[in-house]
């Protein structure tokens, strides 16, 4: 190996050796970018490679974990930038985080959130929330996933039925408050729910938005859903408080 290449190993070397992976990094990133490298010195400067990149990541995970517990135990906005971090992670590693959030007091859109990325995740450990006054505990994997949820189906496709092709608008509209009450009612599904009583009340919420009370129930009546008795919104509730 000629002496600029046993210089520059030395040098990171030393780099490493004073914890300054980032600029020992930089050093070999340079030299391997350019069109030829020796054999001998590339396979010596690959595995330096790998390991300031362990150490690099290792950093960035311990800082990114520190700002994250920061912002849990911080104000509404905080935790749910905190959510949306953790939304991104493998929460299999993030137990205590999650559980702590689904303790506060933080908005049930957002645990929901949280519940649905376990869901998604097939996480099975046990996890704990106050819904409407009572301790429910829960596997997430053993619930359904919303996009898998037979009567939310159901509810989206009376929903284009309906509204798709004369009122899109009104459509997407639905379908968001549909899947904010879902995420809402987590860890509940509606396994147990019509899809025409779900279906039929987010559109009297939708159209009392407008204004549209005496449009609601005439429209009820085209569709033959006078006599549908409706579901209890959680949305609607959260509202009202």
């Amino acid at each position: 190996m000629n002496s600029y290449y046993v210089s520059l190993l030395n040098e990171i070397q030393k780099r490493m050796k004073e914890f300054a992976y980032q600029d020992a990094y930089e050093l070999i990133h340079q030299e391997l970018i350019l069109p030829y490298v020796p054999s001998d010195a590339q396979a010596i400067l690959e595995e330096y490679e790998k390991e300031c990149k362990a150490h690099l990541n290792r950093y960035v995970k311990q800082r990114d974990d520190d700002d994250l517990q920061k912002w849990i135990s911080g104000n509404e906005i905080q935790k749910e930038k905190a959510v949306s971090e953790l939304l991104k992670k493998n929460l299999r590693e993030y137990e205590i985080e999650v559980q702590t959030l689904l303790d506060s007091d933080l908005l049930d859109e957002f645990k929901g959130e949280l519940i649905e990325a376990l869901i998604e995740q097939r996480v099975d450990s046990s996890y704990k929330i106050m819904k409407d006054g009572l301790e429910v505990t829960f596997i997430p994997s053993a619930i359904v996933p919303i996009h898998e949820d037979d009567t939310l189906i159901q509810t989206r496709e009376i929903f284009s039925e309906w509204f798709s092709n004369d009122n899109p608008a009104f459509y997407n509209f639905c379908c968001r408050l549909l899947e904010q009450e879902a995420l809402e009612s987590r860890p509940f599904d509606f396994e147990d729910v019509s899809p025409l009583s779900l279906a039929k009340s987010i559109v009297r919420l939708v159209m009392e938005a407008f204004g549209q009370s005496e449009e609601f129930l005439a429209f009820m009546k085209i569709k033959g859903m006078t006599e549908i008795v409706e579901y209890p919104l959680s949305i609607e509730r959260r509202g009202e408080e």
